[in-house]
């Protein structure tokens, strides 16, 4: 998805569509800014001081999906304003083929831009003025940096960088700090966060599934699944999950660790996090594991970073890695 690059104009001349403009995703934005003309704080002028957050989700001609998130962290003195942004997009592979840039199923790119401006009288103008972006496999590191024209209506700062070009920011009340940033492997940190979002929350609890077959470097098949038993209640999600490993030589020879063609592993983890809005914070808490002559039975404990996309489907993110759970039938 691309911004156009559009001329501030034809921002100004587009504002009076700005209060009606619903969360429309946007792309690369570019155009030109101007000084603020108001000196003196209106104390009727809006204020936006505070933490918004924005996410959209789609599909791309491929049928892979995009997940996209910021959380504006904006400070307002009088007509001045400057701040922030986190921006998170991933993308996730549906059916299961891997990314050629980073032969993963999955890839994250993050992106921190700081942003300033003014209050002109009921509206609120916003410019880009730098960003920092880690390049990695999937992401070069370029950026185009844009102005914006907002309306603050209720909870809500409706922003538009040109005629069909616009997005809906929804301030945060529960008092989160911790924001979406650029991390190690280019993926979202997120603590503690609720996206507010008028779209009712999805389920979490119930049984989730999740496959993946593929070829390791010495050209053996590796067949992984997990089932996940997730409950929610008010004091948060818990639950387990199974995850087996079978691996099975591809040319017809036995390992050494059990003189067999094949070997399987398996391993239960028990987990429990928290949910807010349509994410979620899971935590392996123990494990159990069998030892065996392939199987030393030593595990890490990860956490993960969950976005409930639909009532079916379940993102999880840990560093570097993504992977989609599927709502068992």
């Amino acid at each position: 998805m691309s911004r156009q690059l559009l001329a501030f104009a034809s921002v100004a001349a587009t504002l009076a569509g700005a209060a009606g403009c619903a969360g429309m995703a946007p792309g690369a934005k570019r155009v030109s800014t101007r000084t603020a003309s108001a000196k003196i704080a209106d104390p009727n002028a809006p204020d936006a001081s505070g933490v918004w957050d924005w996410m959209f989700r789609s599909t791309d001609d491929q049928g892979d999906m995009r997940v996209e998130q910021e959380e504006w962290h904006l400070a307002q003195r009088g007509v001045r304003i400057e701040g922030y942004y986190d921006r998170a997009v991933t993308m996730m592979s549906v059916d299961e083929r891997l990314f050629r840039c980073n032969q993963r199923l999955g890839f994250t790119k993050t992106t921190r831009v700081r942003v300033a401006g003014q209050v002109e009288g009921d509206r609120i103008v916003l410019r880009e003025v730098g960003f920092e972006a880690k390049p990695g496999p999937c992401d070069d590191g370029a950026r185009n940096l844009v102005a914006y024209i907002g309306i603050v209506r209720g909870p809500t700062l409706a922003l538009r960088w040109g005629p069909e070009a616009g997005q809906t920011l929804v301030r945060r009340t529960d008092g989160g700090r911790t924001p979406l940033s650029p991390s190690g492997e280019g993926a979202p940190t997120v603590q503690r966060a609720s996206m507010n979002s008028s779209e009712p929350a999805q389920p979490v609890g119930g049984t989730w599934i999740w496959e993946l077959r593929s070829i390791d470097a010495e050209g053996d098949e590796r067949m992984e699944r997990e089932e996940w038993h997730l409950n929610e209640s008010a004091d948060g999600v818990s639950g387990y999950y199974d995850r087996t490993v079978a691996r099975v030589r591809g040319d017809g020879t036995n390992f050494s660790c059990n003189s067999a063609p094949r070997y399987e592993t398996t391993t239960r983890y028990n987990i429990s996090g928290q949910r807010f809005g349509d994410k979620v914070t899971l935590t392996e808490t123990d494990f159990k594991a069998m030892r065996s002559p392939c199987d030393n039975a030593q595990r890490r404990l990860d956490t993960y970073q969950g976005h409930v996309t639909d009532a079916d489907s379940l993102i999880l993110s840990w560093g570097p890695g993504n992977q989609l759970l599927r709502r068992k039938k």
